[in-house]
């Protein structure tokens, strides 16, 4: 996915290719064998390919191996979920801004639903208007698409061509083992926290975009602005308050 947004604009010509695969559940499945062969891709990752190119994927690759992580329980995947992609996917003042700034953000938040909608509940077509609430409301659907995938994996996969990770903790040995690669000085990446996910989308839109020193003080001023409007308020009735 990464992949895709920084691309330049050959790369993120391929959300189309995305945008048909999520409405259609993968009408024209051969167009994944194009863009991997065009794009000079030798991995991918994220459940992006995964809701209805998985058995493609793998076929195309018989000596590909696969690592799929887990957490250590539906629960608290759910968990995480609903306090970071559900949270990212909400329609808010600032995204809206975002969308009038930068046309990779209006194409990303025009993918999302379709994302959401099948990665996340396991349905085909798009989910809109998603809210920590609606997950919340919606657990036991998310739950089961969740056990659901994780039994789907397995089932297509071979079993010495696939490698779970449930315990990050044991770091860089297990894959290194599985990979057969050396294990390397750098320390085990964590970079997919729940509070990162906007610092990361505004990194990418960052790199993509290019901004301009005029657009960063925009997008600066659209940031502050609300807040310094709050300040504002809070001071005049402070004031008031003492005139009183």
């Amino acid at each position: 996915m990464k992949e895709i947004f920084v691309g330049g604009k050959q790369r993120s010509s391929e959300l189309d290719f995305w945008f048909d695969a999520f409405a259609t559940n993968c009408s024209h499945p051969h167009g994944l064998r194009d863009i991997f062969e065009k794009g000079g891709y030798t991995a991918t990752v994220h459940a992006i390919n995964f809701p209805c190119h998985d058995a493609l994927l793998f076929d195309m690759y018989p000596q590909a191996k696969v690592i799929h992580t887990e957490r250590a329980s539906a629960e608290l995947w759910h968990d995480s979920v609903s306090n970071s992609i559900c949270k990212a996917a909400t329609d808010t003042w600032f995204g809206r801004v975002m969308g009038l700034l930068f046309p990779l953000y209006r194409r990303f938040k025009r993918f999302t639903p379709f994302l959401i909608g099948r990665a996340i509940f396991g349905v085909y077509g798009p989910i809109e208007n998603v809210t920590p609430q609606f997950c919340q409301e919606h657990r036991d659907q998310m739950v089961d698409f969740y056990n659901a995938h994780n039994a789907h994996i397995r089932k297509i996969v071979p079993a010495e061509r696939l490698l779970i990770v449930s315990n990050h903790k044991e770091g860089w040995k297990p894959i290194c083992d599985f990979l057969g690669v050396p294990i390397p000085d750098v320390p085990f990446p964590h970079v997919n926290k729940r509070g990162s996910m906007l610092k990361n989308v505004m990194a990418i839109m960052g790199k993509y975009e290019n901004f301009s020193p005029v657009v960063k003080l925009l997008l600066l001023l659209v940031v502050l602005l609300p807040f310094a409007a709050v300040l504002g308020r809070l001071d005049m009735k402070s004031k008031k308050s003492k005139a009183e």
